[in-house]
């Protein structure tokens, strides 16, 4: 009952704030004005009666600005779930998201007996038998945690980061609202488009994962150990003996803000080096882990030693299977070496999902003039990271959808790129990033790659080859029995004749590849069936059968190839 009773207040409050949103936008709406043209007489008049009637102040602005203010208010269960929103450009309208990315998630620091109290609670014993000495101001407040700094009983300087106390049942209880709400909104037709489910689910697992300092702990031990043998760049360590699910204690960097330029000027930092760091790191995340810090901005970025960076707040990642890593590394490869048209072809294989009326010719048309625009040249001038993201949202105006990490990875090379600039504006991008994406590629497309790949998959070649013989003789025996048929089935995107055509020949040439390799296997077979060639010359001993494949497969090859041209 207390759970309900306190759901009921929650809803009330959410209800009442909404409500002066939308009287907020319609009083706005009668005030705006177009242009430098004012109002007419009879509008002002008419606001003027409406504020007056709905007790409302005067107000000019926009339904993003108010938006983004009322979710402000709600708390921070909102304030997280409209920095999810602001990062999905390609469902929300872009003067939303804009907006939205505008939310800060700082707050008024918890008191000092509280956080004390959920310390002790945790380890269940007084916070000065844990540490040395524990700073009662914390460096850092937010939303869901803030953060102290600590000396543990072996001298070590430590960062403790604890959990707001009771954030985890106003976050359970706001999830249970949102998604009743989004289930009455899936309902209407004009709210119906926008997927207001999904984005609750996503904000539901994105932070119940943050409120698991666990987690946060086991992504930065994988950071550590996929940058172990890399010297400038630092990520903290953990030390699990003083860690829950509640509080994390990681080893302590103090460094420089790349924001402070009067400290990075007056200690003559290389601001160009920490740049090319900086996005080395994140080449390496996105496209040889395919694990990333899906928000690098200046505030969890820190130089440290003059000449390294160190990373922290690790409770946002991103990850990529191995299939959306190649296909995005190829898509950000063939971009930052001017190939547009071949870079064009890969971000379509990355769509998760797409609507029967889907245009990808159109997409690929738009995607090719956007691409070509790209002057590529400094952090200051433009983005791979903002036009990445702009070819993720314009898919959405051709019925395709992309993974949500791969608008985590956008948002991340954007995040980067800020630095990069605050560290040296006139660095040329695409001379930084051409290094290390051609040694990246050296590595994915290695010989010793390939021998692995293939050394692993080979006891399923060797099943598959063994096989062969018997289910080619069978089909051979369908089609003599007038028992095989070939079904074709119309794709729902209808390919063109020309595609047709091309498919056709790509097909007889598989077809004629599996023909010639079962020939071989015949040839050499103690077993084939059927009887052996003695007179021609050429082909003595040679099995009829296996003459048969390698004819059939000859004549394929040859008519596949002439369809083609």
């Amino acid at each position: 009952m207390i759970k309900s009773y306190s759901s009921f207040r929650r809803i009330l409050q959410i209800n009442r704030i909404f409500i002066d949103l939308f009287y907020d936008v319609l009083v706005a709406k009668f005030y705006k004005t177009k242009g430098l043209k004012k109002r007419s007489l009879g509008n002002r008049v008419t606001a003027e009666v409406i504020r007056w009637a709905l007790g409302r102040q005067r107000t000019t602005g926009s339904f993003p600005i108010q938006f983004r203010k009322a979710l402000e208010t709600l708390g921070p269960s909102f304030v997280k779930f409209g920095q999810i929103l602001s990062i999905r450009d390609d469902i929300i309208p872009s003067s939303i998201t804009k907006e939205l990315k505008k939310l800060q998630n700082r707050v008024p620091p918890v008191n000092y007996l509280d956080i004390k109290k959920v310390v002790e609670s945790e380890f269940n014993m007084s916070i000065d038998m844990i540490f040395n000495s524990f700073d009662s101001n914390p460096i850092a407040a937010a939303s869901l945690a803030q953060a102290h700094i600590a000396t543990l009983k072996n001298g070590k300087r430590v960062l403790v980061k604890v959990q707001r106390p009771g954030i985890v049942s106003i976050i359970i209880n706001d999830i249970r609202i949102m998604r009743k709400v989004a289930g009455w909104l899936e309902k209407i037709p004009g709210f119906a488009r926008f997927h207001p489910m999904q984005f609750v689910d996503e904000f539901a697992e994105t932070t119940m994962n943050e409120l698991d300092f666990t987690l946060e702990a086991k992504n930065a031990e994988v950071f550590r150990e996929n940058f172990k043998n890399d010297p400038e760049v630092i990520f903290p360590e953990i030390f699990w003996d003083f860690t829950t699910r509640r509080v994390l204690t990681m080893q302590y960097i103090e460094g420089i803000n790349p924001n402070d330029e009067k400290v990075i000027k007056k200690w003559r930092i290389d601001g160009g080096k920490l740049a090319g760091i900086g996005t080395r790191a994140i080449l390496k995340m996105l496209f040889v882990d395919g694990f990333f810090h899906a928000d690098p901005h200046p505030g969890n970025v820190l130089i440290f030693g003059r000449s390294k960076l160190g990373l922290v707040d690790m409770g946002m990642v991103g990850r990529f299977s191995l299939e959306t890593k190649k296909y995005m590394f190829l898509y950000f490869y063939y971009l930052v070496n001017g190939e547009y048209d071949v870079a064009s072809n890969y971000i379509l294989k990355m769509t998760t999902s797409s609507s029967e009326n889907a245009d990808i010719e159109g997409f690929q048309e738009e995607l090719a003039e956007l691409i070509k625009r790209w002057p590529g040249t400094q952090f200051k001038q433009f983005s791979i990271g903002k036009l990445i993201l702009e070819t993720l949202t314009m898919g959405s105006d051709f019925g395709l959808v992309f993974n949500r990490d791969l608008f985590l990875a956008a948002k991340a090379i954007i995040t980067i790129e800020g630095v990069g600039a605050i560290l040296k504006p006139d660095l040329n991008l695409r001379d930084i990033s051409r290094p290390y994406m051609q040694d990246i590629f050296r590595g994915l497309f290695s010989p010793v790659r390939f021998n692995a790949a293939i050394a692993r998959a080979l006891p399923e070649y060797m099943d598959f080859m063994e096989k062969l013989p018997s289910s080619l003789i069978n089909t051979v025996s369908m089609v003599s029995d007038g028992k095989f048929q070939i079904e074709w089935k119309e794709s729902k995107f209808s390919p063109s004749k020309e595609e047709k055509k091309g498919s056709g020949s790509s097909a007889a040439g598989i077809v004629a590849a599996g023909g010639f390799i079962t020939g071989a296997i015949l040839s050499i077979s103690q077993n084939t069936p059927g009887p052996y060639l003695d007179n021609i010359l050429g082909i003595q001993g040679m099995p009829l059968l296996a003459v048969v494949f390698f004819g059939g497969s000859l004549i394929l090859g040859i008519w596949s190839i002439m369809r083609k041209k």
